[in-house]
């Protein structure tokens, strides 16, 4: 994808007689200017360095500014960084059981909090789990579950071949395209470069981990599928999709997560990774918000000049969504179309 989007790789690797920190980052051409950023844009929903642990708490806020003006000076020529989606800490070397490792790049001039991914710690059982949840949200999941087992036998299938990972991945994409569609988002899967590789995601093999791919099943009928990962004994909720045309009701997404939780809890493992954004449904079983950085400044005076445009549309992109005429001119504008049921 960096490739197609002519991203010219820039790692950096600190070492003295060993490895301490690597950092993949990369520069891309926007409108003119040079952008630092991290390897693997869209598709990455953390960002961060691979640091020898004790390498990493050893650094400071101002060993930090001072590593990254050196890092600065070997760097090719760019205008902007733009560092984003960088959590709070790194993954512990044993798992969710070990003391978490701090992300130096926290500590970049420029750096502030900006969102939060959220997860839940999962207990031994999914009989404690449910016992957890909302009483309402609970009843209503179980509720759901049994009006769709009217219409059919229900299972939760997960792929353990390349055939039935294709059938996943088919699957999910029209389903998350016509999500994005109906909340006014970018449909993503219309850039070839960004379905292809998930297409390439689901023949790939990990280290410590796997891609999981799963569907929900009524009958014969997919309902409901996701693409996502396991890592150590963590699941990663990445791609959720589900089937429209009646089957809305029965909230299938819902019951597609529900039932990933209870395969991860079965499988053993400890944390259920619900990764970034601030959808609401997250809320009725995550009891873990991990604070997410972002580091954007310039770098000489035309990162300076593009760095205040790009405020000042935010500004009045902000403004749009509060006054209805104005959010459909910036939509013309871009191109989009309107949106469901609106004039």
């Amino acid at each position: 994808m960096g490739a197609s989007a002519g991203v010219v790789p820039a790692i950096v690797v600190l070492a003295d007689a060993r490895v301490r920190m690597v950092l993949p980052l990369g520069i891309r051409r926007s409108k003119g200017v040079r952008v630092l950023e991290f390897l693997g844009g869209t598709v990455t929903d953390y960002n961060a360095p691979l640091a020898d642990p004790a390498f990493a708490a050893s650094l400071d806020a101002s060993s930090v500014q001072a590593l990254w003006t050196r890092i600065g000076a070997v760097l090719p020529p760019h205008d902007i960084v733009r560092l984003v989606r960088m959590p709070a800490s790194l993954d512990a070397p044993g798992g969710a059981g070990e003391a978490q490792v701090p992300n130096p790049l926290v500590h970049l001039p420029g750096a502030s909090a900006a969102g939060l991914a959220r997860s839940v710690a999962l207990p031994d059982s999914y009989a404690a789990l449910a016992a957890s949840l909302r009483r309402k949200f609970r009843q209503d999941t179980i509720r759901c579950r049994r009006l769709l087992e009217n219409e059919g036998s229900v299972r939760l299938l997960v792929a353990d071949d390349d055939a039935t990972m294709r059938t996943v991945i088919a699957a999910v994409k029209p389903m998350k395209s016509r999500r994005w569609t109906d909340t006014g988002s970018r449909d993503w899967f219309a850039n070839a470069d960004f379905a292809d590789f998930y297409d390439a995601m689901g023949g790939m093999t990990l280290p410590e981990g796997r891609v999981h791919g799963s569907a929900l099943t009524v009958g014969d009928t997919l309902v409901a599928a996701h693409l996502g990962l396991v890592y150590r004994d963590r699941f990663y909720l990445l791609l959720v999709g589900w089937k429209s045309d009646g089957w809305q009701r029965f909230s299938t997404g819902r019951l597609i997560i529900d039932a990933l939780m209870q395969a991860t809890i079965d499988d053993g493992l400890r944390v259920f990774d619900f990764t970034v954004g601030d959808e609401a449904y997250k809320r009725e079983w995550v009891d873990t918000e991990l604070p997410l950085f972002a580091c954007e400044r310039a770098v000489g005076a035309r990162g300076h000049w593009v760095l205040t445009a790009t405020a000042l549309i935010d500004r009045l992109r902000a403004r749009a969504k509060r006054v209805a005429w104005l959010r459909g001119a910036v939509r013309r504008l871009a191109g989009r179309p309107r949106l469901p049921g609106r004039k």
